[in-house]
């Protein structure tokens, strides 16, 4: 095709062109919305033709969950102008079900509301995915769990046979054990933070002091020293508590003294907060810095720095920063995570 002829066509009719399912509504005599149109991404992917849609209610092509969903007051927020981001599942002419996210605008005529205009944009095959993921997951978790517990339980045993080569061999597989226990701890808590843990702000002292409970009681030879801005308290996103907690466990599971202690101290810079997490550890290694600074994943593959990648990731999704370093005269390590400061009482975004 000629580029001038196609550049023609699609200024001529955009929403032909557009990604995503379009339908234009207009409400019929008892107030339920009904196709007036619709571009022909909507037709391909319901498998329908224009006159089997057009002059329908829109309700007909949705699934009953979201048909009444639908009919719960979606069509007035739209034609108000307060309809947000929502999901809708669609059947298609041969009975499938399209998942999709929909916005919808007034349409007007003259400044007057006659309708609304419905972008909807196809997300089945995410949603199958997710699915699917999570499926996995659970099942693969629950056996693998299982397994190593019993694995871990006969290792115990064999730890204490009088073969000291047989009692070597089986403390080692206790340890490996032992490890990937924790993974599967620390991926079953990545999913509920992702998953279940709401995001609202909470005042940065208090989330401070909770942070130094939670480590303390997990580990009762540790000591967390902590320290607030001091010009008065600010609210924080309460997701930040997790990675707080990660890297102050991060900072002393591994040293090598009786009583190990670890310092977080937070000042206030405008809008940005600045936590520095202190330990006199080991220090980060190399291969697992990596996952703080960068979010590189190929150390994750062999089973390390999947608690670090968890307060990068929570780091990023607040809008913050991170930065790590070495504790001055070392050992140890030092992180800096800089993120906003939420609004108090609400909702973190």
């Amino acid at each position: 095709m000629d580029p001038s002829r196609l550049t023609e066509e699609v200024e001529a009719d955009l929403f032909e062109y557009l990604p995503v399912m379009l339908l234009v509504t207009r409400p019929d005599d008892a107030g339920h919305p009904v196709v007036e149109d619709c571009n022909e991404r909507f037709l391909d992917r319901l498998g329908y033709v224009r006159e089997e849609v057009v002059g329908r209610r829109v309700a007909a092509f949705y699934t009953a969950d979201s048909a009444e969903r639908h009919r719960s007051g979606g069509y007035e927020r739209a034609r108000g102008g307060r309809y947000g981001r929502e999901e809708r599942d669609f059947l298609t002419a041969g009975g499938n079900v399209v998942s999709t996210v929909v916005r919808a605008t007034p349409r007007r005529v003259d400044g007057e509301v006659v309708g609304v205009v419905a972008v909807y944009v196809d997300v089945t095959r995410q949603k199958w995915r997710e699915q699917q993921v999570k499926v996995l997951n659970r099942v693969l978790r629950h056996n693998i769990r299982n397994d190593l517990n019993l694995l871990h339980g006969h290792a115990r045993t064999l730890a204490r046979h009088e073969d000291e080569a047989v009692a070597t061999s089986a403390r080692v597989v206790g340890r490996t054990v032992e490890h990937w226990l924790s993974l599967a701890e620390k991926a079953a808590e990545i999913e509920r933070v992702f998953e279940e843990f709401p995001d609202r702000s909470t005042p940065l002292s208090a989330l401070l002091r909770e942070t130094q409970t939670a480590v303390e009681l997990a580990r009762p030879s540790t000591t967390v020293r902590v320290e607030g801005p001091a010009d008065g308290d600010v609210s924080v996103s309460s997701r930040l508590g997790v990675a707080l907690e990660e890297l102050c466990e991060n900072g002393v599971k591994h040293a090598e003294r009786e009583r190990p202690t670890v310092a977080v101290e937070a000042t206030r810079e405008g809008e940005r907060i600045e936590l520095t997490v202190t330990d006199r550890g080991p220090g980060i290694p190399d291969h697992e810095r990596a996952v703080l600074r960068d979010g590189e994943e190929t150390s994750l593959v062999h089973g390390s720095g999947l608690g670090l990648w968890l307060v990068r990731t929570i780091v990023r999704r607040l809008g913050g920063e991170l930065n790590v370093g070495d504790a001055d005269g070392g050992p140890g390590s030092v992180v800096t995570v800089t993120v906003p400061v939420a609004p108090a009482g609400g909702v973190s975004e």
